[in-house]
Protein backbone atom coordinates (compact mmCIF):
# COMPACT_ATOMS: atom_id res chain seq x y z
CA UNK A 1 0.00 0.00 0.00
CA UNK A 2 1.14 3.52 -0.86
CA UNK A 3 2.15 6.07 1.88
CA UNK A 4 2.40 10.00 1.40
CA UNK A 5 3.92 12.69 3.84
CA UNK A 6 1.52 15.90 3.62
CA UNK A 7 3.95 19.13 4.80
CA UNK A 8 0.91 21.75 5.98
CA UNK A 9 2.45 25.20 6.60
CA UNK A 10 -0.15 27.13 8.67
CA UNK A 11 1.45 30.92 8.75
CA UNK A 12 5.15 30.17 10.64
CA UNK A 13 4.59 26.74 11.37
CA UNK A 14 4.65 23.75 9.59
CA UNK A 15 2.78 20.39 10.22
CA UNK A 16 3.48 16.66 8.92
CA UNK A 17 0.97 13.90 8.97
CA UNK A 18 1.21 10.57 6.63
CA UNK A 19 -1.84 9.01 5.43
CA UNK A 20 -2.12 5.96 3.59
CA UNK A 21 -2.72 6.89 -0.11
CA UNK A 22 -0.94 7.80 -3.53
CA UNK A 23 0.09 11.12 -3.50
CA UNK A 24 -2.90 11.98 -6.59
CA UNK A 25 -5.14 10.92 -3.13
CA UNK A 26 -3.18 12.76 -0.49
CA UNK A 27 -3.22 15.70 -2.73
CA UNK A 28 -6.93 15.71 -3.32
CA UNK A 29 -7.38 14.89 0.21
CA UNK A 30 -5.59 18.19 1.16
CA UNK A 31 -7.17 20.31 -1.31
CA UNK A 32 -10.53 19.40 0.57
CA UNK A 33 -9.90 19.61 3.78
CA UNK A 34 -6.38 21.57 5.05
CA UNK A 35 -5.88 25.23 5.39
CA UNK A 36 -2.40 26.91 4.71
CA UNK A 37 -0.39 25.82 1.83
CA UNK A 38 0.15 21.62 1.53
CA UNK A 39 2.88 19.79 -0.54
CA UNK A 40 2.65 16.09 -1.22
CA UNK A 41 5.50 13.41 -1.44
CA UNK A 42 4.82 9.82 -1.99
CA UNK A 43 7.18 7.12 -0.52
CA UNK A 44 9.51 4.94 -3.02
CA UNK A 45 8.77 1.14 -2.26
CA UNK A 46 11.30 -0.08 -0.59
CA UNK A 47 13.78 -2.15 -2.97
CA UNK A 48 15.58 -5.23 -1.47
CA UNK A 49 18.05 -7.34 -1.99
CA UNK A 50 18.57 -11.02 -2.92
CA UNK A 51 21.71 -11.14 -0.53
CA UNK A 52 21.07 -13.13 2.56
CA UNK A 53 22.59 -11.63 5.79
CA UNK A 54 23.31 -13.14 8.62
CA UNK A 55 23.69 -11.64 11.90
CA UNK A 56 23.06 -12.29 15.75
CA UNK A 57 20.73 -11.32 18.60
CA UNK A 58 22.31 -10.79 21.65
CA UNK A 59 20.35 -10.32 24.98
CA UNK A 60 22.66 -9.16 27.78
CA UNK A 61 22.21 -7.93 31.37
CA UNK A 62 24.76 -5.87 32.95
CA UNK A 63 25.80 -5.32 36.50
CA UNK A 64 27.47 -2.61 38.50
CA UNK A 65 29.06 -4.35 41.42
CA UNK A 66 29.39 -1.58 43.85
CA UNK A 67 25.78 -1.21 43.60
CA UNK A 68 24.10 -4.14 42.65
CA UNK A 69 22.14 -2.11 39.87
CA UNK A 70 21.45 -3.79 36.18
CA UNK A 71 20.24 -3.25 32.85
CA UNK A 72 18.89 -5.28 30.46
CA UNK A 73 20.41 -4.46 27.10
CA UNK A 74 19.17 -6.23 23.38
CA UNK A 75 21.23 -5.06 20.22
CA UNK A 76 22.21 -6.82 16.62
CA UNK A 77 26.19 -7.89 16.32
CA UNK A 78 28.03 -8.67 13.00
CA UNK A 79 27.62 -12.78 12.36
CA UNK A 80 31.55 -13.02 12.74
CA UNK A 81 31.33 -11.52 16.71
CA UNK A 82 31.61 -13.72 19.75
CA UNK A 83 30.47 -13.45 23.40
CA UNK A 84 34.39 -12.38 24.14
CA UNK A 85 33.71 -9.75 21.87
CA UNK A 86 30.33 -8.23 23.34
CA UNK A 87 32.28 -8.10 26.59
CA UNK A 88 35.32 -6.60 26.18
CA UNK A 89 32.75 -4.05 24.51
CA UNK A 90 30.87 -3.39 27.13
CA UNK A 91 33.15 -3.71 30.69
CA UNK A 92 33.30 -0.58 31.93
CA UNK A 93 31.13 1.49 29.83
CA UNK A 94 27.50 2.97 31.50
CA UNK A 95 24.17 2.35 29.64
CA UNK A 96 21.14 3.84 32.00
CA UNK A 97 23.36 5.14 34.62
CA UNK A 98 24.55 1.35 35.35
CA UNK A 99 28.54 0.74 34.86
CA UNK A 100 29.04 -2.36 33.44
CA UNK A 101 31.15 -4.39 36.09
CA UNK A 102 29.62 -8.05 34.77
CA UNK A 103 28.32 -8.79 31.52
CA UNK A 104 26.13 -11.86 31.75
CA UNK A 105 25.10 -13.04 28.21
CA UNK A 106 21.56 -14.09 28.42
CA UNK A 107 21.06 -15.17 25.07
CA UNK A 108 22.60 -15.22 21.39
CA UNK A 109 21.07 -16.69 18.59
CA UNK A 110 22.06 -16.33 14.65
CA UNK A 111 19.36 -14.67 12.81
CA UNK A 112 19.19 -14.47 8.61
CA UNK A 113 17.29 -11.77 7.07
Amino acid sequence: MAKSMIRNKLGTKTLTMYVPANNVAAQAFADAVLDGETSVYEGLPAVGSDVVTTARDVNVMIQETATGAKAYLSFIIKATKHEGDVTTALLGKTFNGVIADKVVIIGMRTVTY
